[in-house]
């Protein structure tokens, strides 16, 4: 009996101590660095599920796991570190330095954090490594194919020349589709106050439910940056980043020389001669035009005047962060220069970073970000100017010389460099800064308040001394020309927040409560004056003019007044719930329209925290979610009642007065975008992430010009009406292919799509076009264009009859045919059609990084399909003639000697005619200029190796030392003719029947002969000490 006790006992014990050893138990403890201080932050986890929890400002954590569980801990910058769970309830940490960063659990949201599992809405994040020791001009274009529905352009190759940036489509017409920028909690129009090596984390907001937070500005969606600040009880860090290079056109024109040049104005006489004795035109026969080009003594290569044969590239950077017990910090200080493609083209930029943070007492902090940044390019015309170096040297004819005895020619064309003889500097400070304190008076319970504002101070210099040849008035006399522009903006914000996390029900229950209150005040002065009489090219200055002909002053005041508030609730880790409201007041809009409200919810469900999955080893992660909301546009009108409607000057008799421009609108109310997101998230082996969503995105009350009656005495009037629909689906995908302590390689990809349509305009017609490429129409994209369609050349007379059968005009071979849409026998504009592409539907990027001891690889890239380009340029250098004579006339490239003749039927080109009627029916808009643009691009490749991985190597204070050489834009392939398929002007403003400057503004993807993107190779050093 007392054996079987005993057995029965025996069995008991074995039983309890199983079931003990599979259940749930709470471990705490502290994570430490190597020098004993706490590390807050830092992430502590399960290994094979997704519980984790962060540590607080004194390291400490507590995590329910069971005996045997593995526990893994990470913070930037340390190696990760594993433990096996046992008998013990405590484990205190201490991490080492490495080189490795993984901090992927945790995302920015509006107003706080996440962990990757707790997201709800379409977050993606980028890795701040990712952007580190690039050396471009703006974040942005280190961004680029980092992230899906994040589509940017690099729209020219000019020195400091910024990106087009959308996110999930463009949604407006006349307001802005420019994305939100939120750095350190203050919202600002651009990141240019920002270098690389300060970055944080940056957090990409495409849904409404993740940027309604941010309300009326949030439409376009939002990027959230967090700068760095330094980490409690974190040893001094200094780094040190140089690097220079060069940079190069990706590709230019091959453009004709003297002899070509001379060939295809022969031939263009040739042919008008031709049909000129064939009766089949009319025309002058005088002896100027019977006489053959003579050989000319030159053979002027334009591009060797104004383009750099090297264009250098500099980059330097020195951090210092870390801090004590109670105070951390961290500074930097940044330079960026570039010289462009074109000589007169150099860009510097100057940053300055400081952010500090002092704990005051157990329950108070505060700390200060502050930040200085100074541009200086001195540049020339833009791409619209008659005086644009890059377009006046590829039109320049090669058979006129470019200095003649000892000047600048100054010939009956335009020579490139007219271009240099102005001194134009443009300069740009910015200073801003942010104090905030944090008090926390329950331990739940924190109350944040931040002020923030900014000073943005710009001027212009420009002059043009009378010597040259701007500098001549209409009549060619010297008089000299002198233009001062200076800007002034100023912003600042108040704001606070209130946020309560609180767990109930034995911590089943996890919610997070964020209340706020804020307003936002910009101020913006702009004013110039121009003068012009100068007596010496040495006397510069507007006070040595003459004569001051024209200036102008304004100042424009808004204000923005929000309260906004948040709820986030988490029942056991696997049902997620997120609601949130914003109400935005602002001065913009008449009292009626001035206040907005923006709602957004969202849920997820963690499918990998049921039981049926729960602790699978092969499925980390399975998540699914699904969002709805509401964002707004305000951007789109100035200031109170979003017009101008008084203008001054002199108006009548030479005496000033005022005059109504426009007519006032009290109804104008915010664009208003309809969101709704599904997605899935899904991690397999601890090697594979994947994330899928599917969104549309419905904006309403579009900023618009309408027609009115004409008693008003306008043609239109601003108003809410139309609707644009963009809708698509994106994929993020990663896997870890060899993830061993030496050798390590990652594949990374994402695609996007995007359907968008113009769903109606609200006027009394269905489009509205400037008669150039590009149209707005109901059922069609933005960035449509609006083009004859092209159906190649003629090897015979092709006529043109109308609906009784009568020949309207004929067509000699060698000319071009186009599509008669109507049948009327007249190619007009009613014979156009739309065709779409000129922004991209299809659009991503794929990078891959390999690491093996000291060396470390990165290459990466992004691609664009179904796009097409409008390529204007081609009707000025693929002329097909438009050839005067016997005066100089415009370049071409050499593709315009295939040229179609008798003995060359299959040519692309047509014949070149000297006749106008024939030049201008050749060279109507029409699809013969439409081109595929697709293209893949790989834009960077980071070849790098860490001297410190030398183990004899014996570097002292040194912790890291790193060479590395970069390529940017080293290769493209695509089938696009021209310099590039990215390059490109991509606000192509459409008038709707009113003023130029009130029209709407589409991307539509028009190649005018902008410069082109540059590749570059830089060789660069890092130091970390």
């Amino acid at each position: 009996m007392r054996r079987n006790l005993t057995r029965l006992f025996a069995i008991g014990a074995f039983c309890l101590s199983f079931y003990a050893y599979g259940q749930q138990k709470p471990i705490a403890g502290r994570v430490l660095d190597s020098n004993g201080f706490p590390i807050q932050d830092a992430y502590v986890y399960v290994e094979g599920s997704d519980k984790g929890v962060y540590t607080d400002e004194n390291g400490n954590y507590t995590i329910e796991a069971k005996d045997g569980d593995v526990l893994g801990v990470e913070f930037i910058g340390f190696d990760t570190k594993n433990i096996k769970v046992g008998d013990g309830a405590s484990y205190d940490v201490k991490l080492e330095k490495g080189g490795e960063i993984n901090l992927k659990s945790l995302v920015a949201v509006g107003y706080g954090n996440q962990t990757e599992k707790d997201v709800t809405g379409a977050i993606t994040s980028v890795k701040p490594e990712e952007l580190e020791n690039k050396s471009v001009a703006s974040i942005t274009q280190a961004l680029q194919g980092k992230s899906p529905g994040l589509q940017i352009v690099n729209s020219s190759g000019r020195a400091g020349d910024q990106t087009q940036i959308s996110i999930r489509g463009n949604g407006s017409l006349m307001a802005s589709n420019n994305v939100l920028y939120v750095i350190d909690g203050v919202p600002q129009e651009s990141m240019g106050s920002l270098s690389n090596e300060d970055i944080k984390s940056i957090s990409v907001l495409k849904d409404a439910a993740s940027a309604a937070i941010y309300g009326s500005r949030a439409s376009n969606g939002v990027i959230l940056i967090e700068t760095k600040k330094g980490g409690y009880g974190e040893k001094t860090t200094v780094r040190l980043n140089v690097s220079r290079g060069f940079s190069k056109p990706v590709k230019v024109y091959d453009l004709l020389n003297a002899a070509q040049y001379k060939q295809i104005h022969d031939v263009s006489r040739e042919n008008y001669m031709r049909d000129i004795a064939d009766g089949k035109m009319n025309g002058p026969k005088d002896a100027g035009i019977l006489t053959p080009m003579g050989d000319s003594p030159y053979d002027t290569d334009w591009l060797k005047y104004i383009v750099r044969d090297v264009a250098s590239l500099e980059n330097y950077s020195l951090s210092i962060g870390g801090g004590g017990m109670t105070t951390r910090s961290y500074f930097s200080a940044s330079y960026f220069k570039q010289e462009g493609l074109i000589k007169e083209d150099n860009y510097e930029k100057s940053r300055l970073r400081l952010n500090v943070e002092q704990k005051i007492t157990d329950f108070l902090s505060m700390g200060v970000n502050s930040y200085f940044s100074y541009t200086m390019a001195k540049t020339y015309a833009d791409g619209n100017s008659t005086y644009n170096p890059w377009t006046m040297a590829i039109k320049a004819p090669p058979t006129a010389p470019a200095y003649k005895d000892g000047k600048i020619y100054k010939g009956t064309f335009k020579n490139p460099l007219w271009a240099f003889e102005r001194d134009e500097v443009s300069h740009w400070q910015k200073l801003g800064g942010q104090f905030y304190f944090d008090v926390e008076p329950l331990k739940d319970l924190k109350w944040r308040s931040t002020y923030s504002g900014s000073i943005d101070n710009g001027r212009i210099n420009r002059y043009d001394a009378p010597s040259t040849r701007r500098g001549q008035n209409g009549d060619g006399k010297p008089t000299g020309y002198g233009y001062y522009e200076t800007n002034n903006n100023r912003n600042y914000q108040f704001e606070n927040t209130l946020t309560w996390n609180k767990s109930f029900f034995n911590k089943n229950l996890k919610m997070n409560l964020l209340a706020g209150h804020t307003y936002q005040h910009w101020d913006y002065e702009d004013a110039y004056v121009q003068g012009e009489k100068f007596s010496s090219d040495d006397l510069k200055w507007l006070v040595s003019a003459g004569e001051i002909n024209k200036g102008r002053s304004y100042i424009l005041s808004i204000g923005l007044e929000s309260v906004f508030t948040r709820m986030q609730l988490n029942w056991k880790d696997k049902y997620l719930f997120m609601a949130s409201v914003r109400r935005d007041g602002s001065t913009k809009f008449s009292d009626g329209n001035k206040w907005g409200t923006f709602p957004a919810a969202s849920l997820g469900w963690v499918v990998s925290e049921e039981d049926f999955l729960k602790g699978n080893a092969s499925i980390n992660l399975l998540k699914l979610r699904a969002s709805y909301g509401l964002t707004g546009n305000q951007s789109g009108i100035s200031y109170a009642v979003g017009q101008k409607l008084l203008t001054g000057g002199e108006n009548y008799d030479q005496e000033p007065g005022l005059a109504s421009v426009d007519i006032y609108n009290p109804d104008l109310k915010w664009e208003t975008g309809y969101s709704s997101n599904i997605g899935l998230d899904l991690k397999l082996w601890k090697r594979f992430n994947l994330s899928v969503d599917v969104y549309s995105k419905i904006t309403k009350d579009l900023l618009n010009r309408v027609s009115v009656e004409w008693e008003t005495g306008f043609k239109t009037m601003l108003k809410n009406a139309g609707e644009i629909n963009n809708k698509g689906f994106e994929v993020n995908a990663s896997v870890d292919i060899i993830k061993k302590q030496d050798l390590k390689w990652n594949l990374a990809t994402n695609f996007s799509y995007n359907e968008n349509k113009i769903k109606n305009l609200g006027m009394d017609r269905n489009y509205y076009t400037t008669g150039f490429v590009s149209i707005v129409k109901e059922g069609e994209s933005l960035g449509a264009f609006y083009l004859l369609e092209n159906l190649g050349i003629a090897q015979q007379e092709y006529t043109y009859r109308d609906a009784q059968g009568n020949v309207t005009h004929t067509v000699q071979p060698g000319d071009v045919i186009y599509k008669d849409q109507n049948g009327d026998g007249v190619i007009n504009d009613d014979d156009r059609i739309v065709y779409t592409g000129g922004i991209a539907p299809v659009y991503g990027g794929v990078s891959t990084s390999l690491s093996y001891k000291g060396f470390d690889l990165s290459i990466s890239g992004q691609y664009s399909i179904n796009k097409k380009i409008y390529a204007m340029y081609r009707e000025d250098l693929l002329n097909g003639g438009a050839i005067g004579y016997p005066a100089f006339s415009d370049n071409m490239v050499t593709d315009a000697l295939d040229y179609w003749s008798v003995n060359n039927t299959n040519a692309s080109q047509p014949r070149p005619h000297m006749a106008a009627q024939i030049s201008s029916w050749n060279n109507q808009i029409s699809s013969r200029f439409l081109d595929k643009a697709d293209y893949f691009r790989i834009s960077d490749i980071t070849l790098g190796f860490d001297l410190k991985s030398i183990k004899s190597l014996n570097l002292g204070l040194v912790e890291g030392l790193k060479v590395y050489v970069q390529a940017r834009n080293p290769f493209t392939f695509t089938s696009y003719k021209g310099l590039d398929p990215e390059g490109q002007y991509v606000d192509q403003r459409v008038s709707n029947n009113q003023n130029e400057s009130d029209g709407a503004k589409i991307r539509s993807g028009v190649d005018n002969g902008v410069v082109p993107n540059m590749k570059s190779i830089n060789v660069g050093l890092s130091v970390k000490f």
